[in-house]
């Protein structure tokens, strides 16, 4: 399966999830005017966490958009090592080049597994800030309740509980999906870099260094 269809199939299991996105239990921020300043201090964990999360949503797209980069690059260097074992001019070893294939190969399944995670971290963005939102909301909840009654008197703590094990499942849901894909980055670059070793070693240095993404 290729890894846009990971993606697409990530992306369709959170809408599934999550149906119509979105919160149904909200606290209006005017509920919160009568709150002492000192008081809304217990508001900055739960609203820091919605920042984060949309930052995060936003490193997501970054590091897709990096890893793309770095998968067209291999792919492009397979063309390459190709041309020098029929070029006829070649200065490397055929043992040389038939490991040279053999890392850039492990290096194009790296990159594959990492925009796979990338698409999936995307895809499920949404989910975690949802869930952010979701404890931000019934923080609010609880201080409007305790502190301003009688803008809380129809404010019921139950359907914010309710709301935030909603969204926390599917949130857990999606950190299954992103541990599993995260556990295969981790397995590609075991491979890569050992077969990185053992080409610096054949090359004498030559291929396979650390700078290698950046010079080939």
């Amino acid at each position: 399966m290729s890894a846009r269809s990971i993606a697409t199939l990530a992306l369709g299991l959170v809408v599934s999830a999550g149906g119509c996105a979105g919160l149904s239990s909200r606290v209006d921020r005017s509920a919160l005017a009568d709150v002492p300043n000192e008081e809304l201090l217990l508001l900055f964990d739960a609203e820091n966490d919605v920042y984060i999360a949309r930052d995060e949503a936003d490193l997501a797209t970054r590091s897709l958009q990096d890893a793309k980069v770095g998968l067209r690059r291999a792919r492009t260097y397979a063309e390459v090592i190709a041309a020098r074992r029929t070029s006829g001019a070649a200065i490397d070893s055929v043992q040389t080049l038939d490991l040279l294939g053999q890392w850039n190969e492990a290096r194009i399944q790296m990159r594959e597994a990492e925009v796979a995670l990338r698409e999936f971290e995307l895809a499920t963005s949404d989910t975690r800030l949802w869930a952010a939102r979701a404890r931000y909301e019934r923080e609010k909840a609880r201080l409007v309740k305790d502190k301003n009654p009688a803008a809380g008197k129809d404010l019921e703590i139950k359907d914010f509980d309710e709301q935030v094990k909603t969204w926390e499942a599917r949130e857990a849901e999606a950190k299954a999906g992103l541990a599993e894909r995260e556990a295969k980055v981790t397995e590609a670059r075991a491979s890569y870099f050992e077969l990185s070793r053992r080409l610096q070693e054949q090359s004498g240095g030559a291929y396979g260094g650390p700078w290698a993404d950046l010079l080939d």
